[in-house]
């Protein structure tokens, strides 16, 4: 399926970044056969780098304080980006979820991760089948 220019830059973006390599593959794949621009950072910088270009989107990560080296806490990033949804992949404490809450995320992944709750973080119930 070809996307022309105009369509590709209208589409929504998320960035997967993730310490879990599994996790981390496994979201980008989800993501990956949806009408949606999804990108895997190698590290909090490069995560900052396409958070600056993108006009609406989702980060997914696994860490809360701090997220990564180079990348804003949750609250900084959604100040800056009021549009932009974080979604934290609990790691199963009660203190990491409150800790997401307390800093910005929009919504907390429960493991194991099922592809409709994560397609559901990004807000955008079309994509959800």
């Amino acid at each position: 399926m070809k996307i022309e220019r105009e369509q590709h830059d209208s589409l929504a973006a998320v960035v997967v970044l993730c310490a879990e390599e599994q996790a981390r593959d496994v979201i980008a794949y989800w993501f990956a056969s949806l009408p949606v621009r999804t990108f895997v950072p190698v590290d909090g910088y490069a995560a900052n780098k396409i958070l600056k270009d993108i006009t609406s989107g989702l980060l997914v990560t696994d860490r809360v304080l701090p997220p990564w080296p180079g990348l804003d806490t949750f609250l900084q990033l959604r100040s800056g980006k009021p549009y932009l949804k974080i979604a934290f992949i609990d790691d199963g404490t009660p203190d990491a979820r409150i800790l997401a809450r307390v800093t910005g995320a929009t919504s907390i992944l429960s493991r194991p991760l099922a592809r409709q709750s994560v397609i559901a973080a990004l807000g955008r119930p079309e994509l959800v089948s």
